[in-house]
């Protein structure tokens, strides 16, 4: 055992361990591998500091995140940004059948899934597949990896496929399938999380299946941008009756359809949040639940459900039930064998007589008569003292599952933390029934190793004892479930639902990497397959570094200010504290490693003023921590993002809540100088800066080229400066309203960059354009959110973490280098023809330049080639002239570069606007910076200007002559621009 893991530090562990059973939620299981298991009291001790919060998680980005115009989280915007893409990837591919290029170099990137590939994430509901007897087939719904599907869940090595990673949404909550359908073909799916506080991210919808689950549609009847209603936003359950209606549990009310999701009517509430439904499939009986998080809640009941008819069944007379305003999340489960033997878990609201720790299990209750009157039973009692009595410690609003076996009404197994059975449910005496602990969520006190955070329990169709557990560490599966306590084994291999915030990369390492997941600790990557990991740190794992210069030493980190080292190739973090602290910084805290100078900068504390807290000769001995008070708080912001300059010693960039980026010399010093080189001046989040790399010759001074990405919607999402912090401009260009989350430069000192955005990764080839333009990178990339890029030194390896879909690979930078110095591209017309110029500073391998031409701006096909210097360290000049013009008013051209080895990158595209012949539509000049004519319309007419995402963004009237100005409004950021009026369109460039 490591000899810095002291005594101190051992009761110290130890005191935070009960502060944070008492005060956070659920802990889980540390995954190692055999020959890195030790002792089971360390392990012990180890797991009790390490709590998951998926709360204060939502919490937190949604704070990162929301519109400072309407204070919510849209979402749904994330449909039109998705389209945007759609089309994009639409004409990359057309343009790859007709032989032509589309977008720049760094859109080709290709990914590879890394994994893990041997633990999984939060898994909300599963549907073992109702055709599959023999419950080999079972569907899955993960909070932010999609929705999958298992072919062979009952064999002896189960495997996981995802179903399509290009749903809108992948957030998926629910599953239901039409009892009434041939084959059970008809299926539905719902989205987003309801189970947490109000600033839950939402969902978008519901989608249908009718062959069976091969191909989904989602309803637009429940899409918010077709029907301009937020009620299904958060759909917490489906289920489907025997007349084929289907019914939806949403955050604003029960709503149903009678026509398969054509139109829905609201049955039971307009405003309330409905947490669980659930119908008999004998009588058609509906029963619904209020919650989660709307005190009050209860179970409603209605034979028909119409509306008008549920009535609250504690209101029956000798119902037995909690009052009204006592509870809030209810979850229920039906008997298949005799559905009037019912159960209900109960969430506590906070009050009653006594009053119960609102979010406690509040009780357990069983009805033998469909719900008219019911009994309180036993709570189980959790060997671990740390949960005790109350089985979801504290987390029932969030930890609550409970079913039925469908042979045996009296077998039921519930789970919060761990999982739960009783054999005699239906005892006729209410105390005599008795739980027996089936799990634990490390696989302490003599139980066996499930993950904590119940969210499902299914059963396979028909069987009592085959059944299916779902959680935050994705599928369990027992195939004993008639036993005292039934063997769960979990089932996970390639169910790739990893929630990464995080990652580190190795030097030199290729399968080496550490990532940071939620409830899932800080996986380490390594090995041959690079793909199977084991979890280092426990717990919601963070930020993570790896020492570049000396890669023994890496450092994981717990939530807020818990950062732990190792100075042994990563073999054991958890003895070597650099620092536990648990009330300061944010709950998922930026931290960033200077490796030159070994010093750790994170996030520490907010208000009056700003501090980043720094860990001195950080990779050896006892850490020396100090504090950097910062400039120009507001109202307590924090630190949003930590950046080491790759140019300057011991500088470093800081970005914070408020729109600033803080620039920090002599950082690491008594006496650092500390200047805000951008000031936004409005309430969003800096989510990363970039700093270009120094190439001798580029630039005058290093870290002139700095970009910085805001987090938030509605909100211009990168900004550019070329000057080190003196002017800023907005170079967002063509990217739709979503979350930028990290930004890359190229890391060859040139001009293109990608980002990491809550729909995978985009790129650019040229981020000095007067209209910058951004592309899909993401060819096998998941539609997922993406947190973080990183580039390993050594061969520009690049890795990206996505939040929901683990890790991903692309050789990108290796395949596409930029083999030549551009030094100027110019296009300019003379009489019918356009003449095209452009100079290297220097060239390396370079065989040719294929000059491309465009009409559309988009597909581009080549006009004509010119050999290139092949190694040239001089300036060089080219040219070629296209006669040979089409009729198109605009014009785009661009240089394809190509390398020796085949290898190329694109040039900035350059514009040409051509006069109009008579009655032609045109605008001039174009491009504008200002205001621009229109000509070629009709007298009397619309005319309207979108921007790319579809926005109206001006309108105006053609005059007498069919002319109009063209006048956009102040502040329209640069880019491109369509002009309607009637069924014709033409483009604007705005400077």
């Amino acid at each position: 055992m490591n000899q810095l893991f002291t005594m101190g530090r051992t009761a110290l562990r130890l005191s935070l361990a009960v502060s944070l059973l008492t005060a956070a939620g659920c802990q889980h299981t540390d995954n190692r591998l055999t020959k890195h298991r030790i002792d089971s009291e360390e392990e012990e001790e180890r797991e009790g500091t390490q709590t998951d919060r998926p709360d204060l998680a939502e919490e937190q980005d949604a704070a990162l995140t929301r519109d400072p115009a309407t204070g919510t989280v849209p979402r749904e915007r994330l449909l039109i940004a998705k389209e945007q893409a759609e089309r994009m990837l639409q004409a990359r591919a057309a343009a790859q059948q007709r032989g032509t290029s589309y977008g720049g170099s760094l859109s080709a990137a290709n990914w590879t899934e890394k994994g893990p590939s041997n633990i999984a994430g939060r898994v909300l509901a599963l549907m073992p597949d109702p055709s599959d007897a023999t419950g080999n087939k079972v569907w899955a719904a993960s909070a932010g990896g999609g929705l999958w599907k298992s072919d062979n869940a009952a064999g002896t090595t189960p495997t996981w496929n995802k179903v399509s990673d290009t749903f809108a949404n992948l957030a998926v909550s629910t599953l239901a399938y039409d009892p009434t359908s041939a084959n059970f073909d008809v299926m539905y799916f719902g989205t987003g999380e309801g189970f947490s506080n109000a600033d839950a991210i939402r969902g978008l919808g519901i989608w249908k299946s009718t062959d069976h689950g091969v191909t989904w549609t989602q309803l637009s009847s429940t899409n918010f941008n077709v029907t301009g209603s937020n009620v299904f936003n958060f759909v917490n359950k489906i289920v489907v009756d025997k007349n084929g209606w289907v019914y939806a549990a949403t955050s604003l009310g029960l709503r149903r359809s009678q026509d398969g999701g054509t139109t829905w009517t609201a049955v039971l509430f307009t405003a309330n949040r409905v947490g669980d439904v659930e119908v008999d499939p004998t009588t058609g009986t509906v029963f619904a639940t209020v919650g989660p998080n709307t005190n009050g809640g209860g179970i409603y009941r209605s034979t028909s459900g119409d509306l008008n008819t549920f009535t609250n069944l504690n209101t029956l007379p000798g119902n037995g039930l909690p009052p009204s305003g006592t509870t809030t999340r209810v979850d229920i489960a039906l008997a298949p064998s005799n559905p009037q033997q019912m159960y209900a878990l109960f969430c506590s609201g906070g009050s009653g007589t006594p009053a119960m720790t609102r979010n406690t299990l509040y009780g357990i209750y069983r009805s033998a008569d469909g719900g008219n009157t019911w009994q309180v039973l036993p709570r189980p009692v959790d060997s671990d003292p740390g949960i005790g009595s109350d089985f979801t410690r504290g987390q029932a609003w969030y930890d609550l599952a409970i079913n039925v076996s469908p042979t045996d009404p009296a077998t039921v197994f519930i789970g919060g933390i761990d999982i739960f059975k009783t054999s005699n449910g239906t005892d006729a005496t209410a105390a005599n029934v008795a739980w027996q602990q089936t799990t634990h969520w490390y696989g302490g006190f003599g139980f066996q190793n499930v993950h904590a955070d119940q969210h499902a329990i299914e059963f396979a169709p028909g069987s009592g004892s085959r059944a299916y557990f779902g959680h935050d560490g994705g599928v369990a599966v027992t195939a004993n479930a008639t036993a005292a306590i039934p063997t769960i084994t979990p089932i996970n291999t390639n169910f790739n639902i990893t929630q990464f915030y995080a990652v580190a990369v190795h030097p030199t390492d290729a399968n080496y990497f550490l990532a940071g997941a939620q409830d899932n600790g800080t996986q380490q990557f390594r090995g041959v397959s690079g793909s199977v990991t084991r979890d280092v740190n426990g717990g919601d794992g963070a930020f993570c570094a790896i020492d570049q210069d000396q890669p023994d030493v890496q450092f994981a980190t717990y939530v807020y200010c818990n950062i732990y080292r190792d100075t042994n190739k990563g073999d054991d973090f958890f003895p070597d504290v650099v620092e536990q602290d648990n009330t300061h910084g944010s709950f998922i805290n930026p931290l960033e490693y200077d490796s030159k100078n070994n010093v750790l900068y994170y996030n520490y504390s907010s208000g009056t003023l700003l501090a980043l807290r720094r860990a001195l000769n950080a990779n050896a001995g006892t850490p020396t921590l100090s504090t950097i008070a910062l400039p120009g708080a507001v109202n307590g912001a924090i630190v949003t993002h930590v950046a080491i300059s790759p140019n300057v010693d011991d500088r470093v960039y800081v970005g914070t809540n408020t729109g600033r980026v803080i620039q920090v010399d002599n950082a690491s010093t008594a006496t650092p100088t500390i200047t805000t080189i951008l000031n936004i001046g409005v309430n969003v989040s800096i989510s990363s800066i970039g700093v270009e790399k120094f190439v001798v010759g580029a630039a005058a001074t290093p870290d002139q080229h700095i970009l910085a990405t805001v987090s938030n919607y509605g909100q211009p999402s990168v900004y550019q400066t070329t000057d080190g912090g003196t002017n800023w401009a907005n170079v967002e260009g063509n990217l739709p309203d979503m979350p930028v989350r990290w930004v890359l430069p190229d890391p060859t000192g040139s001009k293109r960059a990608l980002i990491a955005t809550e729909l995978g990764v985009w790129s650019t080839d040229d981020l000095y354009a007067a209209s910058v333009v951004w592309t899909p990178s993401n060819s096998n990339l998941a539609n997922v959110r993406v947190d973080m890029l990183r580039v390993r030194k050594s061969d520009r390896m690049l890795v990206a973490a996505t939040h929901g879909r683990g890790l991903f690979t692309s050789d990108v930078l290796i395949a596409n280098p930029l083999p030549v110095e551009l030094t100027a591209f110019t296009a300019t017309p003379a009489s019918e023809a356009v003449r095209l110029a452009w100079t290297t500073a220097s060239e390396k391998n370079s065989a040719r330049f294929e000059v491309e031409r465009s009409t559309d701006g988009t597909g581009f096909e080549r006009i004509g080639t010119v050999a290139a210097a092949g190694k040239s360290s001089s300036a060089r000049s080219y040219g070629l002239t296209d006669a040979a013009l089409p009729a198109a008013l605009t014009l785009y051209y661009r240089l394809r570069q190509v390398d020796i080895d085949g290898k190329f990158t694109y040039s900035p595209v350059r514009t040409i606007a051509r006069p109009a012949s008579a009655g032609a539509l045109a605008v001039f000049p174009n491009p504008s910076r200002n205001v621009a004519t229109l000509t070629g319309a009709t007298p009397g007419t619309l005319v309207r200007v979108f921007d790319t995402a579809g926005h109206a963004v001006f309108s105006t009237t053609t005059d007498a002559e069919g002319k109009a100005s063209v006048l956009p409004p102040a502040g329209l950021a640069a880019g491109v621009y369509v002009v309607r009026t009637g069924n014709r369109t033409t483009r604007l460039t705005v400077e």
